[in-house]
């Protein structure tokens, strides 16, 4: 369920905050986006740091009919995220603290596009793992391997 708390967390921070900064005047600018990046990391970002956790957790708890791959999928969509984040979003967020600059909040809105791709590809695979999860299907390649009967045929 976190991640589907995550996801919607960053969509919305994608589409609709980041928008509405446009339409925020020069002199009000650096205190609102301020007020919201503190509030960002305690509804955001600390989330997003229990669930990499819990991911990671996941290679060695994993249920056996989530596949390993979706699992190794999965954590590379939450990386590139947070490569993106730390490499180009927040470069571009400490600069907008210091005031409104139309250019930065372009590069910014246009370069969340890594991350919002990342994160759809990683919900559906978080989707495809709840239904191996909860349809009972084991997702492990099966055996050709026969046991012999018991009754002699």
């Amino acid at each position: 369920m976190l991640s589907f708390y995550c996801f919607g967390a960053g969509i919305i921070d994608s589409f609709a905050l980041y928008h509405s900064w446009l339409f925020v005047g020069a002199n009000e600018f650096a205190a609102i986006h301020q007020a919201g990046g503190q509030r960002i990391v305690l509804f955001f970002v600390f989330p997003m740091v229990i669930l990499t956790i819990i991911t990671i957790l996941l290679f060695w708890y994993r249920p056996q009919v989530i596949p390993k791959h979706l699992l190794w999928y999965a954590f590379a969509c939450q990386l590139i995220s947070w490569l993106s984040s730390a490499f180009i979003q927040i470069p571009i967020q400490l600069q907008l603290d210091q005031g409104k600059d139309e250019v930065l909040l372009s590069r910014l809105i246009t370069t969340d596009w890594i991350r919002i791709i990342a994160w759809v590809i990683y919900i559906v695979i978080v989707v495809q793992m709840f239904t191996f999860l909860f349809s009972g299907v084991d997702s492990r390649p099966t055996t050709f391997y026969r046991r012999p009967s018991t009754d002699g045929r």
